[in-house]
C-alpha cells in the first residue's frame, strides 16, 4: 500500500500536474510569432518612448486594483443581473495590465502548461462553435467564454508578481465581498423573507425560509458561497503562522468562515449542501493527514475527532435544524421530489443530446442549448442547461472539451497537492489547500446544478485556478524567479 501510494506521488501526480512541462511550454511560446511579434512591439514601443515604464508600473498597479475590487463587488446587487459590468471590468483590468506590459512595465507573465489546458479548452469550444448547427447563439456562448478565459489569464498574470503578498490580499477581498453578502441573507432569514419564486416540494419537506440575498436566487447564492467557506478558513491557517498583530485576526477570520457558512445552509440548497460537504471533506481530510504526519503524539486525539466531529455535526442537524435536515434527506427522495425528477429528466435528454453530438458537440453558451434541447426535451421539462457541469460540457463542445475541461481541474488539484507537501511555506501550503478545497466543493455543487455558468460563480472557479497556477511551488523557485 505504501509504495503505491509513493508511486502516486512521485509519478502519476506530476504526470497530471504538468510542472515538468511548463519549461517546454514556455518555450515552445518564445519561439513562437505571436510571442516574437509582442517581443518586437514591446521593444520598439521601449525604444520610441523610453520614459513611459512608470506609466506602465502605473497601470499595472490599476489592473490590480481592478481585480481586487471585481473580487469585492462580484455579488453586488447591481450585477445580478448586469453580467456586462463585470466583463467590462475584466476587460479593462486586462487592458491596463497588457497595456502597462508594452509600456515595459515591471510585472512579467510566467507561462504555464495549465495554460495550454484552458487554450485546448477554447480550441474545444471554437470548433465546437464553428460546427454547430446554431452559428450566432453559439458565437455569443463562445463570446462569454472568452471573457473567463482572459479572466484566468488576468488573475494569473496579477497574481504570479509578488504572490505571497498579492494571492492573500484577493481572497480577503473576495472573503470580505462575501462576509456582506452573508450578513444581508443572515437579515433576510431573520425577518422571513417571501421567496421570489417555489424552491420547495410541499409533499415532501417542511417549508423553510431561504435566503439568497443581493443575489435573487438560493443555489445562486450557495454557489457564491460554497467556495468561500474553505478560502476564509485556510485565510485564517495563513495569519495563524505568520508574526506580528496579524495573528490577532485568526479568530475574527474564523468566525467569518462560521457566518458564510451558516448562510450557504440556510439558502436551502441542496447541491450546496453536497458542495459544503466535499469542501470541507476534501480539507478535513487534508488537514488530518498533515497533523497524523507532523503531530505523532496527537494520533489518539485526531481519531476521536474525526470519529465525534461528524457525529456531532449529524446531532446539532437533527435537534437544532430540522428544516435543514428534512431539505437535505430530500436528497435521496428520488423521483418523489419534484426537484429530483426534473433533474433526472433533464440529464436523460442531456445524455440523449451528447450521444448525437459527442465529437463536437452542439456549440456553447444557453442559448444553443435551448434550442438544440427542445429536439431532445421531453414535455414540460424545459431547461437553462443540463444541470451538472460535465455533462454541459460534453454536450456543448465534445468529449475535446470535456477532456480538456477535466484535465484541467485535475492539474490544478495535483498541483495543490504538490504545493502543499512540498517543499513551500505554511502559508502558502494552506492558501493551496483552501483554493483545491474550492475547486472541489463547487465542481460536486456542479454536479447537480447549473449556477457555475454564472459570472459570480465561474469567475471564482477561474480565480481559485489561477492561484494554484500563481503560486510558486517551492521557496527555492520563488527565489529563482
Amino acid at each position: 500500500m505504501t509504495s503505491i501510494l509513493q508511486t502516486l506521488n512521485d509519478r502519476v501526480v506530476p504526470a497530471v500536474a504538468l510542472e515538468n512541462v511548463d519549461v517546454s511550454w514556455s518555450a515552445t511560446l518564445d519561439r513562437s510569432a505571436t510571442f516574437g511579434f509582442w517581443l518586437a512591439l514591446k521593444r520598439a514601443l521601449s525604444a520610441a518612448l523610453p520614459k513611459l515604464s512608470a506609466a506602465g508600473a502605473l497601470m499595472q498597479r490599476l489592473g490590480f486594483v481592478l481585480v481586487a475590487l471585481l473580487c469585492f463587488v462580484l455579488a453586488a446587487p447591481q450585477f445580478a443581473n448586469d453580467k456586462e459590468g463585470l466583463a467590462a471590468i475584466v476587460g479593462l483590468a486586462f487592458f491596463l495590465h497588457v497595456a502597462g506590459g508594452l509600456l515595459n512595465g515591471p510585472e512579467k507573465f510566467r507561462a504555464s502548461a495549465v495554460d495550454a489546458l484552458v487554450i485546448l479548452f477554447l480550441f474545444a469550444n471554437i470548433i465546437a462553435a464553428g460546427a454547430s448547427h446554431y452559428l450566432v447563439p453559439s458565437m455569443s456562448g463562445l463570446s462569454k467564454l472568452l471573457v473567463f478565459v482572459i479572466s484566468y489569464f488576468l488573475f494569473v498574470g496579477v497574481l504570479q508578481q509578488s504572490p505571497d503578498k498579492r494571492i492573500p490580499i484577493i481572497l480577503a477581498m473576495l472573503t470580505m465581498g462575501g462576509l456582506l453578502v452573508s450578513l444581508y441573507g443572515l437579515y433576510q432569514y431573520k425577518i422571513g423573507v417571501a421567496p421570489l419564486a417555489t424552491w420547495e416540494d410541499p409533499t415532501v419537506e417542511e417549508k423553510a425560509t431561504r435566503i439568497y440575498s443581493t443575489l435573487g436566487n438560493p443555489n445562486l447564492l450557495a454557489g457564491y458561497l460554497v467556495p468561500l467557506i474553505p478560502v476564509s478558513f485556510c485565510l485564517s491557517m495563513v495569519v495563524s503562522v505568520r508574526r506580528g498583530w496579524t495573528r490577532f485576526l485568526v479568530v475574527p477570520l474564523l468566525a467569518v468562515t462560521g457566518i458564510i457558512a451558516a448562510a450557504t445552509f440556510l439558502t436551502g440548497s441542496r447541491g450546496g449542501y453536497i458542495g459544503i460537504i466535499a469542501a470541507l471533506g476534501a480539507l478535513f481530510a487534508i488537514a488530518l493527514a498533515w497533523l497524523w504526519r507532523e503531530k505523532v503524539r496527537a494520533r489518539v486525539p485526531l481519531i476521536i475527532c474525526a470519529v465525534l466531529l461528524p457525529l456531532a455535526a449529524v446531532a446539532i442537524l437533527h435537534f437544532k435544524l430540522p428544516s435543514v435536515e428534512h431539505r437535505f434527506l430530500s436528497i435521496f427522495a428520488g423521483s418523489q421530489h419534484s426537484s429530483n425528477a426534473y433533474r433526472m429528466n433533464v440529464w436523460r435528454s442531456s445524455w440523449h443530446m451528447f450521444q448525437d453530438n459527442w465529437w463536437c458537440g452542439v456549440g456553447p453558451g444557453n442559448k444553443t442549448f435551448r434550442l438544440a434541447y427542445g429536439l431532445y426535451m421531453r414535455s414540460g421539462f424545459d431547461a437553462l442547461g443540463t444541470y451538472c457541469v460535465p455533462l454541459e460540457v460534453a454536450v456543448e463542445s465534445g468529449i475535446p472539451g470535456l477532456l480538456s475541461f477535466s484535465w484541467l481541474v485535475l492539474a490544478c488539484c495535483a498541483r495543490a497537492h504538490r504545493r502543499f507537501w512540498g517543499n513551500s511555506s505554511a502559508a502558502r501550503r494552506w492558501l493551496a489547500a483552501g483554493a483545491m478545497a474550492a475547486l472541489i466543493g463547487m465542481m460536486f455543487h456542479g454536479l447537480v446544478d447549473t449556477v457555475f455558468y454564472r459570472p459570480q460563480v465561474q469567475l471564482i472557479f477561474w480565480l481559485m485556478v489561477a492561484v494554484l497556477v500563481a503560486m510558486p511551488a517551492s521557496n527555492s523557485q520563488d527565489a529563482a524567479q
